[in-house]
């Protein structure tokens, strides 16, 4: 997908990019309720909201 920068959303590939960490990683801390929860954006398309990922990496930084 293309103009990552102009979506309100991200997908779950791009935030195992954007952090380096694995899909399965991500996966897991949704799970144990350390992470922003996905969102579905039509029946088979979940995403993620970007301003909720964007603050989640700022209070790791804290």
């Amino acid at each position: 997908m293309n103009n990552q920068e102009n979506r309100p959303f991200l997908t779950i590939k791009e935030v195992s990019k954007l952090l380096g960490i694995s899909v399965s990683t991500i996966n897991r801390l949704i799970k144990k309720g350390e992470f922003p929860s996905k969102r579905k954006l039509s029946p088979r398309i979940k995403v993620f909201i970007k301003y909720e990922i964007e603050e989640w990496i700022e209070k790791k930084k804290l």
